[in-house]
């Protein structure tokens, strides 16, 4: 069974949303690169749950930017202060890289879901 832990809307279409499935997490974006020529970023990446836990423990409390990282996915976050940097990244054939900055208010919000242990 799936449940959305976080869901980040963008304000005119497209999210990123940070999905549980047991042990793991799926993290699904789809976002615009231009709405003038309808291009969009669309990139998933699977993690262990145990290891964002840990990530976004550790974006909070200490400086710098965190990293995880599951086959070819990775995920980076760093306290920007009011901010944080979200960057998504999937190697391949076809790499892909969606890097965004989101209100810090949202990196405690998945915290606070990943304490609780949602699932």
């Amino acid at each position: 069974m799936s449940t959305i832990i976080l869901s980040i809307p963008h304000p005119v279409e497209g999210s990123v949303d940070i999905i549980s499935e047991k042990a793991d997490v799926v993290i699904k974006a789809r976002w615009p690169f231009d709405l003038e020529t309808d291009e969009w970023v669309d990139i998933v990446g699977r993690f262990r749950r145990s290891d964002l836990d840990d990530v976004v423990a550790s974006v909070i409390t200490q400086p710098g930017p965190h990293t995880i990282e599951l086959g070819q996915d990775y995920l980076t976050l760093e306290d920007l202060g009011e901010k944080f940097l979200f960057d998504l990244s999937r190697g391949g054939a076809v790499p892909k890289r969606l890097m965004l900055q989101f209100p810090l208010a949202l990196l405690q919000e998945l915290k606070a879901a990943t304490t609780r242990g949602d699932s």
